[in-house]
């Protein structure tokens, strides 16, 4: 980012855009934080009607984890946030092509970020991958 936002490679530029961070190029001050939204993202993530958790057994492997998910009936899983990187080997991809092949019955498609960070949804009916939005799902 520090490339691209700085005044390297364009000495005009109209936004910059990512993680909020003060890592900003100095030439563009400081980052302008939300108020509150760090926090009502902990609130929302933190909270049991929301979230919950399991210990999985000893000796797990990624594709035991994701054949949990997928076969999970109650209650069943809605979102699947990696926050310790636990599914490796895979692509964001290949985890939705699993999930689908291996249960999630009650889908229609399962949405993931590809390789350019862009919201996908892979349809089960059409195995077709859609931005998401154009699948009318």
């Amino acid at each position: 980012g520090q490339e691209l936002g700085g005044e390297m490679l364009f000495t005009r530029r109209i936004g910059f855009s990512g993680t909020p961070s003060d890592l900003l190029p100095v030439e563009l001050g400081r980052c302008g934080y939300e108020k509150g939204s760090d926090g009502q993202m902990i609130h929302v993530m933190s909270s049991p009607e929301v979230c919950s958790f399991e210990v999985v057994p000893e000796g797990w492997s990624v594709t035991s984890l994701l054949d949990r998910i997928a076969t999970a009936e109650s209650p069943r899983f809605n979102a699947l946030i990696d926050t310790g990187a636990l599914v490796t080997g895979m692509t964001n991809f290949e985890v939705a092509r699993y999930l689908l092949d291996h249960g999630l019955d009650w889908c229609e498609g399962v949405v993931f970020l590809d390789e350019f960070d862009r919201k996908m949804i892979l349809v089960r009916a059409t195995g077709r991958v859609l931005r998401m939005g154009q699948g009318g799902l």
